[in-house]
């Protein structure tokens, strides 16, 4: 009896000095399910929308379509738009927006991708009153653009909204301004 007592406590001495990591590890505990984003600040967006904006490069307006929906998921807002060609756009331009919440970094994120290799990553505080401005923290100048601001969106009603930005050209130093006008459909 005494020599099974005597193993039994080797054999816990033993197992107390041998790393965990010799051990293969299970982890069982579930992935916790993310919380879905609160939309309601953004609900007024889901439909479509004309947009008309101005260039201050350009000799006139462009126009925009974009439509919002909202993913069967509940994770995020979708935007389609589409710029049709015009005489400085060879080929009608399309890019998609996924829009989400991020609840670890408690702000709004923007992912943009669309026709030849464009892409986006923006970010958002959210709302400060009607307006809503959009960094994107993809942005590095280049040989086009040296800098740009943040898009500031206003939401002058349910069925309209403006937003501004500009951008300095890298050859020429010139302040180009952007400026945007939407309507619901």
């Amino acid at each position: 009896m005494r020599t099974s007592r005597v193993l039994i406590a080797a054999a816990v001495l033993l197992a107390a000095f041998i790393p965990a990591s010799g051990f293969a590890q299970v982890e069982s505990t579930p992935i916790p399910a993310t919380v879905k984003p609160n939309f309601s600040s953004l609900s007024f967006m889901v439909g479509s929308w004309t947009c008309t904006s101005k260039s201050s490069r350009r000799p006139r307006p462009f126009t925009t379509i974009s439509t919002y929906s909202m993913d069967p998921t509940g994770y995020w807002m979708n935007e389609t738009s589409t710029t049709p060609k015009t005489s400085w756009v060879p080929a009608a331009l399309r890019t998609w927006d996924k829009i989400t919440y991020d609840p670890d970094t408690k702000r709004w994120v923007d992912v943009l991708y669309g026709d030849q290799g464009t892409f986006g990553l923006s970010v958002s505080q959210g709302w400060n009153g009607n307006q809503i401005a959009w960094h994107d923290v993809s942005f590095e100048p280049g040989p086009s653009i040296n800098s740009q601001t943040d898009i500031t969106t206003t939401k002058v009603s349910a069925s309209k909204t403006t937003a501004s930005s500009s951008f300095t050209e890298t050859k020429t130093g010139r302040r180009v301004t952007v400026a945007t006008t939407c309507v619901k459909s």
